[in-house]
């Protein structure tokens, strides 16, 4: 199975600097200047596809991603008591083992389905492990986030961690391997775990979370040391007394201070921080180069994220597999309208979208997932804001064969910008499906589409350059890239700019 970043592992350089030599001499016969970082791979994926339906992996893997996100919810999968027993009636011979994944009292069957089915279609799975029994939590949350979960049991975690890891190891007869495993979900908000400060109003999340992700690390490690683990996605948004912004909840959680120079703090972080890919869902309160407060992380802030990263990476704060620490986008979307009436009309949504994916790209980005497949379900007199409308496909009904395709899904499939620049006419772009080819980039002229350059796409089907003239400086006009019988979706010339908007309609 193919593992994200692997131009990031120790060695390996001499073969990515031989492929971007013959990447330049190919550009260069065909009258465009390519871009150096063009190397980078980026994949694509998709979290919660909102269906078990074999339809539904195929759909995604056919919106060219490769990923998908699959979520374990821990307290559906484990029993309701800590001794396995449903408590009526009760069954005091029984001793529940926590981390055997064939105990009698764990439900695996609907992740199980869709572990095999994902691979069936050619997908490579992620397991994000979230929520947690009550018997597990070590305090109540308040009635006003019912669904956040408090203060996990570390030992508990990575007991449930090393069950799922077993279960998925390739080593049960008809249950595939699964490499990726993220441990819980937005661990800086209050909507998803509880306590974020004490009395003083000073963070606490990050130092549970911390304790929480070593154990999580050391058991998934334990099964199988070639298993990945992606640090829980962090939200985006500082709201004062209720989330911790995802700059200061990282700082925190990797022991390091400083916004503008980040650098380590003293100590030596209890050892270390144990994962292999960092993550955050930069879901953004307006256009794809929007920009937040000083520990928000919107798309238009991801570099200051990566380098407060690679500062970790240099401290040797994180203790993973690679020496640069990749980043992913495990969550990011916007609602579309229609349905909802408050989301982005389509006309701005496509282009939003591949230019959110090229800004994640160019900030070092290696993979993104799109919330989600097809829309959540909308029950009549219910408030659009209630419900996500940000599917690559409109919700038909209860099955997925009803689903109609958005025109998002083609620029998610393959996405491609095009800007008029005072050197010329920059693009970049990725192939659907990730597939290395011959890119013809073309511009619409009076009698119709012209190629002004042909480049080679990467291994990972990633593509950019500069063609030496003025197309587009007038703002007027469209560009696409082609290869084959497939287009990608005209970007226009006159770019919708930035404003203030919700990404949840």
């Amino acid at each position: 199975m193919a593992t994200a970043g692997n131009s990031t592992l120790r060695g390996g350089r001499g073969s990515l600097w031989a492929g971007l030599s013959l990447l330049c001499l190919a550009l260069t016969l065909a009258g465009a200047r390519p871009d150096r970082a063009e190397a980078h791979p980026f994949f694509t994926g998709i979290t919660n596809i909102g269906s078990n339906e074999l339809l539904a992996f195929d759909r995604t893997r056919s919106a060219g991603a490769k990923y998908v996100r699959i979520p374990v919810n821990w307290a559906d999968v484990a029993p309701q008591t800590p001794d396995g027993r449903p408590s009526d009636p009760p069954k005091p011979q029984y001793l529940f083992q926590q981390d055997n994944p064939l105990d009698p009292a764990y439900h695996w069957q609907n992740i199980d389905l869709e572990v095999i089915r994902a691979v069936h279609a050619g997908l490579v799975p992620v397991l994000q492990v979230d929520s947690a029994p009550k018997w597990a939590q070590r305090c109540v949350t308040p009635a006003v986030i019912p669904d956040a979960i408090c203060d996990p049991d570390p030992t508990a975690l990575a007991a449930f961690a090393t069950a799922a890891a077993r279960r998925y190891s390739g080593q049960i007869a008809g249950l595939p391997r699964v490499q990726y495993w993220q441990a819980l979900n937005e661990p800086n908000l209050s909507l998803f775990f509880f306590p974020q400060f004490n009395t003083g109003s000073q963070a606490l999340s990050p130092g549970l979370y911390r304790t929480l992700l070593n154990s999580f690390y050391a058991a998934v490690k334990a099964v199988d040391p070639s298993n990945l683990v992606v640090a829980a996605g962090l939200g985006p948004i500082e709201v004062p007394k209720w989330t911790i912004g995802p700059m200061r909840f990282a700082r925190d959680l990797l022991c390091m201070k400083g916004r503008d120079r980040p650098r380590p703090a003293r100590g030596n972080c209890g050892g270390g921080v144990h994962f292999d890919i960092f993550a955050i869902q930069p879901y953004t309160t307006g256009g794809p180069t929007h920009q937040g407060h000083a520990n928000d992380v919107p798309v238009g802030d991801l570099e200051k994220l990566q380098a407060l990263i690679a500062a970790a990476d240099r401290a040797g704060r994180i203790k993973g597999r690679y020496r640069h620490t990749p980043l992913w986008v495990t969550e990011f979307s916007w609602d579309s309208q229609p349905p909802d009436p408050g989301g982005l009309p389509m006309s701005i949504l496509t282009q939003w979208t591949s230019e959110a994916l090229y800004e994640a790209w160019s900030a070092g980005v290696s993979n993104f997932f799109w919330y989600s497949l097809r829309d959540g379900k909308h029950e009549s007199g219910q408030a659009y804001s209630q419900t996500l409308e940000s599917g690559l496909y409109f919700r038909g009904g209860p099955d997925v064969e009803q689903d109609r395709p958005k025109e998002v899904l083609y620029a998610f499939r393959f996405p491609f910008v095009a800007f008029s620049r005072s050197d010329g006419l920059f693009f970049w772009g990725r192939t659907a499906n990730s597939a290395q080819a011959k890119v013809k980039i073309q511009v619409m002229k009076r009698d119709g589409w012209q190629t002004v350059a042909t480049v080679g796409a990467s291994k990972a089907g990633v593509f950019a350059g500069t063609a030496e003239q003025r197309y587009g400086s007038d703002r007027k006009g469209f560009a696409r890239a082609v290869y084959g019988d497939d287009a990608s979706l005209p970007f226009p010339m006159k770019r919708v700019g930035s404003f203030r908007h919700s990404p949840f309609g």
